[in-house]
């Protein structure tokens, strides 16, 4: 059996695994780089990928326990409760820990490429890049009972950043705060409890939000890293 090696490694603004979306492509603002190892980074290795307007890439859970042997998960979207077997999900608890995540090519870079809609951790071990191909990977017609359509997701009303915090976020971080807060980032079995306080570190800032009265959230902290 060949052994897998990383042929590059992501850089996204997501330090921890805590406030990362659950797929790719629900937060186009979360942009990232695949950075190839030095091995990998001739342009040969990346001669034509620009006529392909997504990408996939194979990924590493480096950040993962070892998987326990459980035959089953409890996904997020059967409200974290529910069990169904771990080939029946995409849960990062698997025998191999490998992801999967179909991200939007942004640019070309010099031994690297720039794409959007990311959901991995920061330094994630990317293992092969290929290209999504729309006439094949693209059924209207497929089924996928409980995960048909995207999540439910808050209005721009229901996100409340008062101005003395967007006044201090860089303009691209506050855009990727507000769609990362539309999503319910919480794990699945906690209810929308108001008052509960939440915290990731997202884009070099320290963030800290509350759930707020009839399904909004509110910022109430933003702090850069290291202060």
């Amino acid at each position: 059996m060949t052994e897998l090696s990383p042929v590059a490694f992501l850089r996204t603004p997501f330090a921890e695994k805590f406030g990362i979306p659950r797929q790719s492509g629900i937060v186009p603002a979360a942009e990232g780089r695949v950075e190839f190892l030095p091995a990998f980074s001739s342009p040969d290795f990346m001669r034509g990928i620009e006529a392909f307007s997504h990408l996939w890439l194979i990924t590493g859970f480096n950040k993962n326990p070892a998987w326990n042997g459980s035959a089953t998960v409890r996904p997020p979207r059967l409200g974290g409760n529910e069990r169904v077997g771990v080939f029946a999900s995409r849960s990062p608890l698997r025998p191999n820990g490998l992801g999967l995540s179909l991200v939007t090519l942004l640019a070309v870079e010099s031994g690297a490429l720039r794409v959007g809609g990311i959901d991995c951790v920061d330094g994630t071990p990317v293992y092969d890049v290929k290209p999504y191909l729309p006439y094949c990977e693209a059924h209207p017609d497929a089924r996928a009972d409980w995960a048909q359509g995207a999540p439910a997701a808050r209005s721009a009303e229901q996100i409340l950043i008062a101005p003395e915090w967007a006044a201090i976020l860089p303009p691209e971080t506050l855009v990727l705060v507000r769609q990362l807060l539309a999503l319910d980032l919480q794990p699945a079995y906690q209810a929308e409890e108001t008052g509960r306080t939440y915290g990731m570190t997202v884009a070099g800032w320290n963030l800290r939000w509350r759930m707020a009265a009839e399904g909004a959230v509110e910022l109430v902290s933003a702090v850069p890293v290291g202060r």
